[in-house]
């Protein structure tokens, strides 16, 4: 058996790669870095780690048995593709908890205006002696949280809600009666929206997801708070722009984006096409909601799970629930 290793790995990661090629010595573990080499080795390759892969690489991996994704979002992968071609694709989950309390922080920093009232002191402006509404800032405490999308995200995030009070509504595309930490559940989105002072966003993006909040919904949602640490494109650029220009939203935390760096490109890059940067009712995050050592750690270890069960049982442990 073939597995391959398209990332860079760090310390952690090869560690564990020695642990692999120590337990299971009549599997091949192949790191590839030269992109001419990639081509080469896939045409015989039973299983690659990755985190983008294309349908020209694809069509060259007629072997192709297994791909392990090291992290949770698959909108990058040609999922069709893979689906038709019978190749498993697992990721993992182990950052959950961790991109769960990044979005609570950007729901506490937006509504207590940290970030504002920071950059006011940092400029001698005080707020302290007016008193009057518009200098308050608002509690997260007995609020009702609509959370779009529940799986593991969703839940860490109504758990850690549970502490200051809040109800929870659940977005779910299929409903239980029993969801943990929920107060509510619907498939509606329309009445989780309705229902929310502050909603999150934490579903995956597909071609049902994409612009789910449109500009039209955005319209309505006079005085509540969004915060987005799925993906950017589950929002109506425009129309987010415009309705927290325009005070309909309240505020929103973003760690999701319109426009991001090349990985190769040092040229500095502003998140979205309209001037959001420019709000003071947005607190923004450079798609980080994951990135604790924690969490890579825990990613890793995931992952080398998935290749045991693979090796072992042929399939791995964390497939794509809604591919198969």
């Amino acid at each position: 058996m073939k597995i391959l290793f398209f990332d860079s790995l760090n310390d952690y990661w090869l560690n564990k790669l020695s642990e692999l090629k120590n337990e299971f010595q009549d599997t091949d573990f192949i790191k590839v870095d030269d992109q001419i080499q990639k081509i080469q080795l896939l045409k015989d390759a039973d299983a690659v780690v990755c985190g983008r892969i294309t349908e020209e690489q694809l069509e060259n991996a007629p072997s192709l048995k297994a791909i392990f994704v090291p992290f949770t979002g698959i909108d990058s992968f040609p999922v069709e593709y893979i689906h038709r071609k019978n190749i498993l694709i697992s990721n993992t989950h182990a950052n959950s908890k961790y991109v769960a309390e990044h979005a609570v922080t950007l729901a506490l920093s937006v509504m207590g205006r940290v970030v504002e009232f920071h950059e006011d002191l940092y400029n001698g402006k005080w707020n302290l002696f007016q008193l009057t509404q518009s200098n308050y800032w608002t509690t997260i405490q007995g609020k009702t949280c609509s959370i779009l999308g529940y799986g593991e995200i969703g839940m860490y995030i109504a758990w850690m809600l549970k502490g200051y009070d809040c109800k929870i509504v659940a977005y779910k595309k299929h409903v239980t009666p029993e969801v943990p930490y929920a107060d509510y559940v619907t498939g509606d989105l329309i009445d989780a929206l309705n229902r929310g002072n502050i909603i999150f966003l934490c579903l995956p993006l597909s071609v049902e997801t994409k612009n789910i909040i449109s500009k039209e919904v955005l319209m309505k949602m006079k005085g509540k708070y969004l915060v987005n640490i799925g993906r950017g494109a589950l929002v109506d650029e425009e129309g987010l722009y415009t309705s927290l220009k325009d005070g309909i939203l309240a505020g929103a935390g973003l760690d999701v984006w319109y426009n991001y760096p090349g990985r190769k490109n040092p040229e500095p890059v502003l998140p979205s096409n309209y001037p959001i940067h420019e709000l003071r009712n947005v607190v923004m995050s450079p798609h980080k909601s994951g990135l604790t050592r924690e969490s890579i750690d825990g990613m890793t270890d995931d992952v080398v799970e998935n290749i045991k069960t693979f090796i072992k049982t042929g399939t791995p442990r964390n497939l794509i629930k809604e591919l198969y």
